[in-house]
């Protein structure tokens, strides 16, 4: 039976130069709805420039697009930044999204805000929705934070996606699979923390979960992630061998001797039962997603949309 399309929604992507923003705008056209995009600091066509620093133009600008739902996978994501510059990480991840989640409340429409699976210690990972919480980060604590103040000020007009490990083709190409392509690609060895455990979880399936979910209006607090919970080393040699790279060229060490700034949670990942409950495998194993990968790079024109591809060998 073919999908069914819901009535066309006016979306705004806040963030849309990211790499699960790039993904919303593309499946929003793709389900037929007006998507609008914007950036802070990476332009790209198409986009529109927003300061969400200076809140008040940027909740009139919002409210001029006269938007029903708004996504927010914008924010200071920069784990170790966010240690050193907590002033920043509390304004990216949670003063800015409050104030435009405020100003789309106000003129009726729905906010979408994306969190992290740095909001648990990784003490007994994975969790879900229900698991407690404790942030050994600024970063971790900004997003709980957050989550806590949108439920508060929207109640039902908000929805909270928590994802983690987040890859895939993207325009920036900054995510750990590009890092890995380019020091492997070059002979280089990398360092992987191979007592941090997570979920892997790909843009693109990420992007249309979140779709779908805000096409239903679905609310509140949900997990988006994929559905193995692998070691950083085991998911660097997945990605490795999808693309014809050496992973003998992978040295897997302790986080506690690479002298990072913020705590990381080392036994993390994301439970999905409110994602899987309401429709399963949106989330595809890794294997699947390093094949859709590797097509991805293939095509021409997503290689157009894309604009600037690092060096990633398609073989």
């Amino acid at each position: 039976m073919p999908e069914s399309r819901p009535e066309p929604l006016r979306a705004v992507v806040v963030g849309g130069s990211g790499q699960i923003g790039g993904w919303l705008l593309r499946v929003l056209a793709e389900r037929g709805h007006h998507a609008i995009g914007t950036y802070a600091s990476v332009p790209f066509p198409g986009l529109f420039p927003l300061d969400a620093g200076n809140r008040e133009a940027a909740a009139s600008w919002l409210k001029a697009q006269a938007p029903d739902v708004v996504f927010y996978p914008a924010g200071f994501t920069w784990v170790d930044g966010c240690e050193r510059d907590p002033a920043r990480a509390y304004a990216a991840n949670l003063e800015e999204p409050l104030n435009l989640a405020t100003a789309a409340a106000a003129e009726g429409a729905r906010f979408v805000y994306f969190s992290t699976d740095y909001v648990f210690d990784g003490s007994a990972g994975p969790y879900h929705e229900e698991s407690a919480t404790n942030p050994l980060s600024i970063y971790g604590r900004s997003k709980l934070e957050a989550e806590r103040a949108l439920a508060d000020e929207l109640g039902a007009a908000q929805l909270t996606v928590r994802t983690s490990w987040v890859f895939g083709p993207e325009r920036q190409g900054k995510n750990f699979a590009y890092q890995l392509a380019r020091a492997l690609g070059d002979g280089q060895r990398l360092v992987c923390p191979g007592d941090q455990v997570s979920s892997p979880s790909y843009g693109p399936d990420v992007a249309r979960a979140v779709v779908l979910l805000a096409e239903a209006r679905q609310s509140g607090l949900i997990h988006v992630a994929g559905p193995e919970i692998l070691d950083r080393t085991s998911f660097a040699r997945a990605i490795a061998t999808a693309f014809g790279l050496n992973p003998a060229l992978l040295d897997s060490r302790p986080t506690a001797s690479l002298n990072q700034d913020a705590a990381r949670p080392l036994c993390g990942g994301l439970l999905t039962p409110r994602l899987d409950r309401w429709q399963k495998e949106l989330m595809r194993p890794i294997a699947h997603c390093l094949d859709d990968f590797r097509q991805k790079l293939r095509d021409s024109e997503l290689q157009d949309w894309l604009k600037r591809l690092p060096s990633m060998p398609v073989t």
